[in-house]
């Protein structure tokens, strides 16, 4: 049997306070990379974020979170997460509450 990496793994050269690491996480692209990017930078206590797709054949991305006054790196990356979570279920409710009002204009095609 095949052992899956984990999710989400810290990479060699993290600060031992976790004030400045760099994250690699399995299986996503560039869809959650800008927005995690994106939640990551409205911390007011996260000092630099950046993401980046070391090569396009390897399904993973790489986040660099650094923090000031040696805060944790790893609070704020699942602070972050949990954000995202948030606004996606909030906007996931919302679409769907809209579909079933019907109220959206219909398009049909013709032959």
């Amino acid at each position: 049997m095949v052992e899956l990496p984990p999710k989400v793994t810290i990479m060699k050269g993290a600060s031992p306070d976790l004030s400045a690491a760099t994250y690699q996480i399995h299986d996503e692209s560039h869809t959650i990379g800008n927005a995690l990017r994106w939640m990551l930078m409205k911390n007011p206590k996260v000092e630099f974020c950046g993401y980046s797709v070391p090569h396009p054949s390897e399904n993973v991305i790489q986040v660099r979170i650094q923090m000031y006054d040696n805060l944790s790196s790893l609070a704020a990356l699942i602070t972050a997460l949990g954000d995202l979570d948030d606004v996606c279920a909030t906007i996931e409710e919302k679409y769907i509450a809209d579909m079933q009002a019907g109220d959206y204009e219909r398009w049909v095609e013709r032959s």
